[in-house]
């Protein structure tokens, strides 16, 4: 089971999560939504710089324009962008023809069934799905869990990765894998303790996700 940690805002975060294993960092930029834990695109590459081989970095952002989506990746030096907010489908290609070695992983907000519907839009332009929580003020690091049956159908029906995230926590996310079945999972405010990212907590978390499912 691939294991995301978001949020990544100080070398100390980033060390929690190399230290659990993970297969990717999140790094939130370009924010237009309440978030936590935002850093620069220059912030993330500093930090970037001193990541080992074979760890993900992930731009999360809120932008939505192609032309700011290209710079926001080529300055913080990203290989994967995580599109949070709307964005049409026909900008994707626009986005990968400027970065052909970007990886584009669209954010679904499983609010009620529509986000089937969402998911089955984005499929053929993106080269993974992430099914997040979204309140009023907050696309992203709500902490709150979504309907995982719905989940767990776009999961079974989707032709590209699928990863779970919202609302995720060391308690709860061998659960969350065994009934949606998704090829990873993306945790920010659940491995948290006092507002602060919990190395104890953090490897929790990598560790429940990736007993959850024998042999995985």
């Amino acid at each position: 089971m691939r294991v995301k940690f978001c949020g990544t805002a100080s070398l100390a975060d980033m060390r929690c999560a190399i230290d659990a294993g993970c297969d990717a960092v999140g790094f939130i930029m370009g924010v237009t939504y309440q978030s936590a834990d935002v850093v620069t695109p220059a912030e993330a590459a500093e930090m970037i710089r001193e990541l080992p081989p074979f760890i993900e970095p992930v731009a999360v952002t809120h932008l939505r324009e192609t032309e700011d989506l290209i710079g926001l990746v080529k300055d913080s030096r990203c290989t994967t962008l995580q599109i949070q907010d709307v964005v049409e489908p026909s900008g994707i290609p626009v986005i990968r023809d400027a970065l052909p070695y970007l990886k584009i992983v669209k954010a679904v907000h499983v609010t009620d069934e529509s986000a089937i519907r969402t998911a089955k839009r984005y499929e053929p332009y993106a080269d993974a799905l992430i099914l997040d929580t979204r309140t009023r003020e907050r696309i992203g690091g709500t902490g709150i869990p979504h309907d995982w049956n719905i989940s767990a159908t776009i999961v079974a029906n989707s032709a590209i990765p699928v990863i779970l995230a919202g609302g995720l926590t060391p308690e709860n996310v061998a659960e969350a894998i065994r009934r949606v079945r998704p090829y990873g999972v993306d945790v920010h405010t659940g491995v948290k303790k006092d507002g602060v990212r919990s190395p104890e907590r953090t490897l929790a978390f990598a560790r429940e996700a990736r007993s959850a499912l024998p042999g995985d």
